[in-house]
């Protein structure tokens, strides 16, 4: 990591305030250690939301916390009006370590998250969703992470005891999966992570997963990151943020499963939405049956999507045990008509907890077995006539 060059008052005369400077002060590689100049180069880039962050570092640094605080709070406006969610909640939060919110402060932050432009990126919509407490509880357990270029965040094998958010700057994932019942190993094409991006496999909560990727900076950046264990607690307590991660995680869950060579579907998918009798034959116990219920979600001449009833999971089986059995398992759906009862097979290719209609839910893809252009026809002309 390159040495940061600190810059004094005294040497303001050698020192060009221009753009390319501030770019160095904002990658960390000039490091401002005077109030006076740093109050010079505001002066000529008074709107830069990472200067007056960085500004509001410096007062703190210099036990000046009233002033902090005001300055954390006008770089949270300068970020979200620049429509960088992430950085403006670091900045609130901030503000907030050093004088305790109102509730009436969090729901008038959570009121301008709300209506940023953010909103429609999957983690603008998780935290336009918290309440004012679970925000507060939440941002709690944040961990500040600054890290240099190339700097190896995570490897493969890895405890994944982390939820990471991007907070600036890029990073480079290389996700690396085993195929199932062979010994290669698949290198997905290298995934470049920034801003607004997250990652980290934590959930299920109750199941100890291991990192398939292997993450690292490509510039300086700036992560926020999430404790599992801790976050486990504030979940039992505020079950919504659960929901939220759930569906947070669900969104890169579905991108990393679906691009698997053996789960990747090429054909066109139609849209049904029809109820289904599930046969599950988990691995484990082949000749045990699971008996669910379940509708499909979509469907292609090599599978379809199900939704599993959540309502009619009955003991011992409860999402959790479910998504932990149905690894590898076979899988037979029976479509019941007055006249007619088509049941098809084949396996488990991808499962994952979803949240579908504000609750926990289990999604499962399924690999038809293959089947005449008879029964594949049959299939088809059933789900249009009952959809």
């Amino acid at each position: 990591m390159k040495v940061p060059e600190f810059i004094k008052k005294s040497s303001l005369h050698q020192f060009k305030i221009d753009k390319n400077t501030v770019d160095h002060i904002i990658e960390g590689s000039i490091a401002i250690n005077s109030i006076e100049l740093m109050l010079e180069i505001l002066d000529k880039f008074p709107d830069n939301p990472e200067l007056v962050r960085i500004y509001a570092d410096l007062l703190l640094k210099n036990k000046m916390h009233d002033a902090a605080a005001k300055t954390y709070n006008r770089a949270a406006i300068l970020f979200l009006n620049n429509g960088k969610m992430l950085p403006a909640i670091v900045a609130k939060i901030s503000q907030w370590h050093i004088e305790m919110p109102s509730d009436q402060n969090v729901k008038t932050f959570l009121t301008e998250l709300d209506s940023s432009q953010n909103k429609k990126l999957p983690i603008g919509h998780f935290f336009s969703k918290l309440t004012i407490h679970e925000l507060k509880a939440l941002c709690s357990l944040f961990e500040n992470v600054r890290l240099p270029a190339n700097q190896v965040v995570k490897e493969i094998g890895d405890p994944e005891d982390h939820l990471f958010f991007i907070v600036s700057g890029r990073l480079k994932d290389s996700i690396y999966l085993t195929l199932q019942n062979q010994r290669k190993v698949f290198r997905k094409p290298t995934l470049e992570l920034a801003e607004n991006d997250f990652f980290g496999d934590i959930y299920p909560f109750n199941k100890e997963q291991r990192s398939q990727s292997y993450i690292e900076t490509i510039e300086p950046s700036e992560l926020v990151r999430v404790p599992k264990e801790k976050l486990m607690r504030i979940c039992r307590k505020y079950p919504n943020i659960e929901l939220g991660i759930i569906d947070l995680l669900s969104i890169r869950s579905m991108s990393d499963q679906e691009e698997s060579p053996e789960t990747t579907r090429k054909e066109t998918r139609h849209k049904f939405s029809l109820m289904l009798e599930l046969e599950i034959y988990p691995e484990h116990s082949p000749d045990e049956a699971i008996y669910l219920e379940g509708a499909s979600e979509d469907i292609s001449i090599g599978g379809m999507s199900i939704i599993v009833d959540s309502a009619k999971i009955s003991e011992p089986w409860n999402i959790a045990s479910l998504h932990e059995s149905a690894t590898n398992a076979r899988l037979y759906v029976s479509v019941v008509t007055h006249t007619l009862l088509l049941k098809i097979s084949g396996k488990i290719a991808w499962r994952r907890e979803i949240v579908h209609s504000g609750a926990k839910a289990l999604a499962i893809g399924m690999q038809f077995d293959e089947m005449s252009p008879k029964i594949r026809g049959l299939m088809f002309a059933l789900f249009n006539n009952l959809d």
